[in-house]
Formats: C-alpha cells, sequence, structure tokens
C-alpha cells in the first residue's frame, strides 16, 4: 500500500498553527527514535507536517517520530506516538541517525519542570539561528528555522565554537567527496544543493535560495576545516571575512580580497588580502600558483587549492588531509 503522504496548505492554517506550535526537543533528541509502535505511521513532506498533522490528530498525540523524506525513500517517515520522552520510558528509546524525536508541550504526565530536566531546552521554530540564541537557545546543534518561503527547515547552528557570534553552516563536504559537482563546480550563487534538508558534514548545500535569503540576515561568513575535529581553530587553515568587505556571492577571479583573518599555507593575517577566485562553475578558492599575487597572503606555488574547488589539494592543509577530512561553510553574525 502506498504510505499516506500528507501536506498542511489549507489558507491561514499553516500560519495559525505555526505560531501557536511551541515545539519541545532536547538537543539530546536528535539521532534518537521511540522504539515503541507508533499508533499512526504515514509520509510527511516537512517535520512541521508532521507536527501539525499531530495537533490536529483527534487522538492524543503527544511526541513523534520523524525523518527527511530522501533519507527514508518512500517508506512512512512520520510516526505518531501517546508517550514522551519525560514519562517513565527511557528503555524506550534508541539511536537512530535518520531520525528526530519530538515532544509537544503539555504531553508529558510530568510537571513542566521535570519535562525541562535532563539538559532539554525549549525550541519554537524561529526566523535564524540568532533568533534561537537570542531567545535563550545557547547549545550548537539542529534546529528548525524558516526558509525564504516561511517554510521550517533543518538547519546546523554554531552557538559555541565562537563566543559572542552564531553561525549557520551553509555547506560541508569530504574530501572524498570533493569531485561532486555540488562541492566543485558549482558557484555559491548557483544551485548546487546538496542533502539541503539533512544537515551533515560529508555532503551537504543549502540551496542558492535559501542561500541568498540567509545571507540578508548575515553579516560575515567563514570556512573552517575539518569542523567535527577541530572546532573553528583559527590559529590554523581558517578564513573570516565581512560581506560588506568580500561578497561570497558574487564573482572574482584572481582577485585580492579583503578579509578579516586568515591563516592558510603556514600564513595567517589580520584585515588582510588574499586573492580569490569564484567564477561560474567554481566553488569560492585560493589558487597558489606559480605566478605570484600582490596580495598580502603570498602563493606557496604549491599548484594546489585552498578553500574548495580541490582540483589538486595538499595534505598538509587541514580541510584535505585525508579523505575524511571537511570544508565546512558558514554564515552568521555577532550577537
Amino acid at each position: 500500500m502506498k504510505p499516506l503522504e500528507i501536506n498542511i496548505s489549507k489558507p491561514g492554517t499553516f500560519r495559525e498553527n505555526l505560531e501557536s506550535v511551541n515545539l519541545t526537543r532536547s538537543q539530546n533528541y536528535v539521532s534518537i527514535r521511540s522504539q515503541r509502535e507508533a499508533y499512526m505511521s504515514l509520509r510527511a513532506k516537512t517535520a512541521m507536517d508532521c507536527v501539525l498533522f499531530c495537533l490536529e490528530e483527534k487522538r492524543t498525540c503527544t511526541s513523534l517520530n520523524y525523518a527527511e523524506p530522501t533519507s527514508v525513500n518512500d517508506g512512512e517517515n512520520c510516526e505518531l506516538h501517546e508517550e514522551t520522552k519525560n514519562d517513565d520510558n527511557s528503555l524506550e528509546f534508541l539511536k537512530d541517525d535518520k531520525y528526530t524525536f519530538y515532544q509537544i508541550p503539555g504531553g508529558s504526565h510530568e510537571s513542566e519542570n521535570t519535562q525541562k530536566a535532563d539538559n532539554e531546552t525549549e525550541q519554537a521554530i524561529r526566523p535564524s539561528c540568532v533568533d534561537h540564541f537570542n531567545n535563550g537557545s545557547k547549545t550548537s546543534g539542529n534546529y528548525t528555522i524558516l526558509d525564504e518561503q516561511q517554510q521550517p527547515i533543518t538547519v546546523y547552528c554554531d552557538m559555541e565554537s565562537e563566543p559572542g557570534s552564531v553561525w549557520t553552516l551553509v555547506m560541508s563536504f569530504t574530501r572524498e567527496n570533493k569531485d561532486l559537482k555540488s562541492f566543485k563546480k558549482r558557484a555559491m550563487y548557483q544551485n548546487g544543493a546538496e542533502n539541503e534538508f539533512a544537515p551533515n558534514w560529508s555532503a551537504y548545500r543549502m540551496s542558492s535560495s535559501s542561500v541568498a535569503a540567509l545571507k540578508k540576515m548575515a553579516t560575515h561568513w567563514r570556512i573552517t576545516c575539518s569542523f567535527p575535529q577541530y572546532g573553528a581553530d583559527t590559529q590554523t587553515d581558517y578564513v573570516r571575512a565581512v560581506f560588506a568587505d568580500f561578497d561570497l556571492l558574487r564573482k572574482s577571479k584572481n582577485e585580492c580580497k579583503n578579509v578579516s583573518y586568515i591563516s592558510v599555507m603556514g600564513q595567517s593575517c589580520s584585515k588582510c588580502t588574499a586573492q580569490w577566485t569564484h567564477i561560474t562553475y567554481y566553488t569560492p578558492h585560493i589558487a597558489a600558483m606559480q605566478n605570484d599575487s600582490a596580495c598580502d597572503i603570498r602563493s606557496d606555488k604549491s599548484e594546489c587549492y585552498y578553500f574548495g574547488a580541490y582540483f589538486t589539494y595538499n595534505l598538509n592543509f587541514r580541510c584535505t588531509e585525508s579523505p575524511k577530512s571537511t570544508t565546512n561553510y558558514w554564515f552568521g553574525s555577532y550577537v
């Protein structure tokens, strides 16, 4: 039997329900799935569709498991339950990277204080990672924000690596995935979406429309290397710039571009320049060619590529030192 697909789209209903939802999700509930049998399973296009169906269910739906549709192919990805993680049933939960466990506020049989125990944080759907931070969230992880069409999407928010700033992951890929078009031959102003609804480190890129919308709310961008391993290590293989000085969504070809800080090829400097290329069918990069430039960061003449478009790469560069090394693009602001 073909699974039932739900998409809440009645005029007015989505916005009214969206504003009334105060969805609770602990950071620990990402990659967690309730093991108990769901009383109803269906297919939902988005997490919010699944949540709204739970809210409109006549039965007492208090929690749900949700997986992005692409991760379960044509199967049912929205599972409704009559239990919460705060009920005495913790052994009924198991790790599953495809799923996130959500619970509806007031659904637990425990008191409100008990619901907020175990480092649980209340998470409403907000426009951006900065909005989540300003409303009390201080832990990095997956959050739900609104895209350019005011639809909920899951993003990864970094709220901890550089105190005083909040960052949203825009693109991340491993060296072994460097030749995928999304990470090598699609400029940031071109559409090169990859797993856009499921943030991950090995193969992820937002759609061009989401990237453009996010830029409107950001002041800075940065690129880190192997963030899960090194974090935002500004001393080794890192770059940060202000959009007003260096717009990462605009074309450039062998130009000295202003950056706030950069560390690459054994050199580092603040409020200086480095030679960047970002043209159609190439992701942004520094190409260390034999002909040097007049920029502050000088070419090491290795003929390797740094921070993207890895036609050749340097094993001493953290983004490409191993097949599992990652290149991570972020948009952010200071708070």
